[in-house]
């Protein structure tokens, strides 16, 4: 099947617009558009090349997604909107990849099954980060609630 790569990443992008409510701007340097640019670049990893994926968000050169890439654990640990944005491109992006029967690549190869137990295993690393993350905001929250009723009891 001879599938048009770079047209589906431009409709995905188009898509993830529409869904976010804004343009990706490629020349822009605010902090919110950078994130919506490197949140549609890592969820579109496995379905185009570098270069393929800096075309889709109006950038040049195939560095641009290197450099997506490279940030994408710093963004993901520590930006509540990128995490939106990642999770609203993972949702376009795997709509498009069912509806055009799109496999991941594999160092430059389309499918294979080391492919889908890599993805898995990704999957099951952030979900266990995020599972993470959350017990320890539950865990300050009940503190910080321990601490007001605390300080609240003794002033009665």
């Amino acid at each position: 099947m001879n599938t048009d790569i770079p047209r589906i990443l431009e409709n995905i992008r188009i898509s993830y617009e529409y869904e976010m409510g804004e343009y990706i701007e490629p020349d822009s340097r605010r902090r919110h558009k950078v994130e919506l640019r490197n949140a549609l670049v890592n969820a579109a990893k496995p379905y185009g090349t570098c270069q393929q994926l800096a075309a889709m968000i109006g950038k040049i050169n195939h560095t641009t997604t290197i450099h997506c890439i490279k940030e994408h654990e710093t963004y993901h640990n520590f930006s509540p909107q990128y995490r939106r944005n990642y999770a609203t491109a993972l949702e376009v992006v795997e709509k498009f990849a069912r509806r055009h029967q799109l496999l991941p690549r594999l160092n430059s190869q389309r499918g294979g099954s080391t492919t889908y137990e890599e993805e898995i295993v990704t999957l099951n690393m952030s979900i266990a980060a995020l599972q993470s993350r959350r017990d320890r905001l539950i865990e300050r929250l009940d503190n910080t609630r321990r601490i007001a009723t605390f300080d609240n009891s003794s002033t009665i």
